[in-house]
């Protein structure tokens, strides 16, 4: 990401729409004719009660979704794959947390989906990841369900899943759950840092969304964003992802040859490939990738890398791919010894991340950190 591609789909004026609020500009955060508009055409493609347009990212939707449910010292159920903002904003509002512990794919070591989601009466409201950066979903439908019988709303953290209007691809959780919010740049044509919330039912106070959007967003939005993001609704309407799913398939078939792992997911065009078979971390073909091939990857871990493509890459891009995956597990050894995957422990007690946002940390040796509190500096 961005989905743009290093700006092949962008459109090159929007640097004239870098203005701030002037008697003859918009004010993102107002109630203008032309951004309500916006909004409005938003939320009808979505099919939202209400949308906004964001510039401050998913990590704004969390923190607005978050605090327009819950109060200091609330209950939030949250899949143990949520976001570092889930987590921030906990710590910053005074919001406590009981983690859904995840299930795993062994071969490739990633998440796939939570446990069950146990809705206790402490529960104030319920946060869902989906898709995670593995491309993988969850059933948003039977959550939801299950949450307004608790009489809870659901939020769904849908960053990776903007495109899933599309007929191609898993439903957007937007038809089911109360709040959500999804990121415009990762999988769109838009500026790094739009996103889109969209709000449904009759859970939410539309009153405090709005408090919380103006309290955590910035006084001073950029409309370059916020046009790109109007931009990328607008050309999902139209965009056909039937090619470029049609090249993701066609890679995967040439990178199984390669004796590549590939991840069988819910989104067609997120490539999870998986090294096991050589002497190789995702790490270390990442880099090579970048260095010897000018490829670069969304992300990498141990086993895998993982590559978001959108309708703005093409077949030279694949091709190269293939190529570059080719001369590296030419060059590679065999591993004789495949890598255990032992998945984390998870903590199922509720948890107060105020309490460790206000502690003290220090570097501590991991033969001696038994005992100790995992932290971050």
């Amino acid at each position: 990401m961005p989905g743009h591609k290093n700006g092949r789909g962008l459109v090159s004026e929007l640097y004239k729409c870098d203005v701030t609020e002037l008697v003859s500009t918009l004010d993102l955060n107002g109630q203008s004719s032309d951004v309500k508009q916006a909004n409005r055409l938003l939320a009808d493609l979505y099919g939202a009660d209400t949308s906004f347009i964001l510039t401050g990212g998913s990590t704004l939707g969390v923190q607005a979704m978050l605090s327009s449910v819950l109060a200091p010292g609330d209950t939030l159920l949250a899949g143990a794959d949520c976001h570092m903002s889930v987590i921030n904003t906990c710590a910053v509002c005074g919001f406590k947390i009981r983690l859904v512990p995840m299930r795993y794919n062994e071969r490739f070591g990633v998440p796939t989906v939570n446990e069950e989601f146990d809705i206790t009466p402490d529960i104030k409201a319920v946060l869902m990841t989906s898709p995670n950066y593995y491309g993988i979903a969850k059933d948003a439908e039977s959550l939801a369900a299950q949450c307004h019988a608790a009489g809870v709303p659901l939020l769904v953290d849908e960053a990776h899943g903007a495109h899933f209007m599309s007929l191609h691809f898993p439903q957007t959780a937007v038809r089911y759950a109360d709040m959500v919010c999804q990121s415009a740049h990762k999988t769109l044509n838009a500026l790094t840092g739009a996103a889109y919330l969209h709000v449904n039912g009759g859970l939410i106070d539309i009153n405090r969304v709005n408090r919380a959007l103006h309290s955590f967003g910035t006084s001073s939005p950029s409309y370059p964003i916020a046009a790109s993001a109007d931009i990328a609704r607008a050309e999902l309407e139209t965009t056909d992802h039937r090619e470029i799913i049609k090249g993701c398939i066609e890679l995967k078939k040439e990178l199984e040859k390669l004796e590549l792992g590939v991840l069988e997911n819910d989104d067609r065009t997120r490539v999870v490939i998986n090294f096991n078979e050589y002497e190789l971390s995702g790490f270390e073909v990442s880099e090579m990738l970048s260095e010897r091939f000018g490829i670069d990857v969304e992300m990498a871990d141990l086993f895998n890398i993982v590559l978001i493509v959108t309708s703005y890459n093409n077949r030279t891009d694949i091709k190269k791919l293939i190529e570059a995956c080719g001369v590296i597990t030419t060059g590679a050894e065999r591993r004789r010894t495949k890598p255990a995957f032992i998945p984390p422990a998870a903590i199922r007690d509720i948890i107060s991340p105020s309490e460790g946002w206000y502690k003290k940390t220090e570097f501590v040796p991991i033969d001696e950190s038994a005992g100790w509190i995992a932290g971050t500096v």
